[in-house]
């Protein structure tokens, strides 16, 4: 609401002054300072909803990111308050909320952005330090924190991968060739040298991607160098960050299944929904931002996601994350 009243202040300012019984109403110059405060502060909340609430999209990824704006904006206001003490209990009873489920960051959380192409650990461990500083928090060896939790998960899904190797080596060696039998000792070799370690070391020493990427794509065609690293991000990425798509699921079926339609059998109920998400999925571009490239696989075939754009239709750019915005909606 509030972005939409901020650029008619002068409008409304004229309106209240042309009624002698609304002029007490005028805001100074200063309330509508803290309004702007205000919705600056509630926008950053607002978004992280929207964004974290896809459904087609991989959203784990951002789940850190949007936090560390909070914080920024929290850092932002407490400035404010030492001019504008009318904030100040707004602020504190927010920040305390805030704190409740963010102090501690989840470990979990911080992988994830670490495996992220366009952060990886070295802006992972500098978005936590800016973090506990916007929050007043104590920073203690974040770089230590973060490295040990991604290496601790590394570790546990390199096992994992290890465990399954030799059962290809032994596939490969059935062939009888000499050079198969030379190449499966120089395999085990390598993995005695630590190969596996180098994987995390080189996938960090690389350079951050500078330009938006589709996250899926990019582990996908890196999985053959980077293993583990892919395992781990298929895993990761395919959670969802928020309940709210399980939650639109029900209330969805509570207009399927009503009490007219109550003999809806299990397997035509499970269709009705499936069809109208798959249909629905062809129209639905709220999640998709002008020049980021969609996380999202093609729904013939699959009928699991949307295509940010159709073969004989160009992209529309109004379609986009600011669906909220528009009128018909």
């Amino acid at each position: 609401m509030f972005h939409r009243v901020l650029p008619y202040k002068d409008v409304i300012d004229n309106m209240l002054k042309s009624n002698s019984d609304s002029i007490q109403l005028m805001l100074s110059t200063g309330e509508w300072q803290q309004l702007q405060h205000v919705k600056d502060f509630l926008k950053a909340f607002f978004d992280a909803t929207v964004k974290l609430s896809c459904s087609y999209t991989p959203s784990a990824h951002k789940l850190l990111q949007h936090p560390f704006a909070i914080s920024k904006v929290y850092r932002d206001i407490r400035e404010l308050e030492n001019r504008d003490e009318t904030l100040a209990p707004i602020v504190k009873a927010m920040t305390t909320k805030f704190l409740k489920y963010w102090d501690d960051v989840p470990l979990v959380t911080i992988i994830t952005n670490c495996l992220d192409p366009h952060w990886k650990v070295k802006y992972t461990v500098k978005m936590m330090q800016k973090y506990k500083e916007n929050l007043g928090l104590p920073a203690h060896n974040e770089e230590g924190r973060v490295n040990y939790a991604l290496e601790t998960m590394f570790n546990l899904y390199n096992s994992r991968i290890n465990v399954a190797r030799p059962a290809s080596t032994r596939s490969s060696a059935g062939s009888g060739s000499h050079h198969g039998l030379l190449d499966d000792l120089r395999d085990e070799d390598d993995l005695d040298e630590n190969a596996s370690m180098n994987e995390l070391k080189s996938y960090n020493l690389e350079m951050v991607e500078k330009h938006p990427v589709d996250i899926l794509d990019y582990w996908k065609r890196h999985s053959s160098a980077s293993p583990t690293l892919a395992m781990m991000a298929r895993d990761i990425f395919a959670v969802p960050v928020s309940t709210v798509p399980s939650e639109s699921c029900f209330s969805s079926a509570n207009r399927i299944l009503t009490d007219k339609r109550s003999k809806l059998g299990p397997n035509v109920f499970e269709r009705l929904v499936c069809m109208k998400d798959w249909i629905d999925a062809e129209n639905r571009t709220q999640h998709f931002v002008p020049g980021e490239t969609s996380s999202c696989v093609e729904t013939q075939g699959s009928g699991t996601a949307t295509e940010a754009e159709s073969d004989d239709e160009e992209y529309d750019p109004k379609d986009t994350e600011l669906w909220y915005l528009r009128n018909n909606y």
